[in-house]
């Protein structure tokens, strides 16, 4: 048997090109399956992060909750805290006595500020007179709620009574000259009365 060399290259070729259309083809095959499971795990992945991140946003939201209702309760158990109830800094000092404020404080003359003055400012004043305070330790010092401190202490940086650091964190409030001089006319007319 004779093999025709012409015919042997054409086969050939044509083997060739079969063969590279072959491997071609199966590398396309081999590719889309490829990109389509890689594509199918990164979604499974993208569903897991997904739900951790919406479980962690669920527990994030009942803490919040969790934390108002516990604000809540803490502001509850401060407003039932009685005067005599809380603890002076200095056992020799008495007891503050709390009055209730019998009118809002929206002062703009000096005669309508002496109205607005009373115990509880008196005391805050004898604190301040001490050394300066932050809100919080006025409040545990007159038995109101952090809010009613916050208001109160407002006010009377507003009427120039006291004034506050800014470069402290928590602020720290004391007395100034005429949040003094306020005091001590105040104290003059218990003396006269001894």
């Amino acid at each position: 048997m004779i093999i025709d060399p012409t015919s042997l290259g054409s086969d050939l070729v044509i083997s060739g090109i079969f063969a590279f259309l072959v491997g071609m083809v199966s590398m396309t095959v081999y590719t889309r399956l490829k990109t389509t499971f890689e594509e199918g795990r990164y979604k499974t992945n993208e569903a897991v992060i997904e739900a951790v991140v919406l479980e962690y946003t669920r527990r994030l939201h009942d803490y919040d909750k969790v934390i108002a209702e516990l604000r809540a309760k803490v502001d509850i158990v401060e407003s039932r805290i009685k005067p005599h109830e809380v603890v002076s800094q200095d056992p020799s000092q008495p007891q503050p006595h709390v009055a209730l404020m019998s009118e809002p404080v929206t002062v703009t003359q000096h005669a309508a500020i002496e109205k607005e003055v009373n115990s509880t400012t008196d005391y805050i004043f004898k604190l301040l007179a001490e050394r300066p305070r932050s809100s919080r330790e006025v409040q545990l010092a007159i038995g109101r709620t952090r809010e009613h401190t916050a208001r109160l202490m407002k006010k009377l940086h507003g009427l120039g009574l006291v004034s506050r650091d800014i470069n402290t964190k928590p602020f720290r409030y004391n007395i100034t000259d005429a949040g003094r001089q306020m005091l001590k006319k105040r104290a003059e007319p218990a003396s006269f009365a001894v």
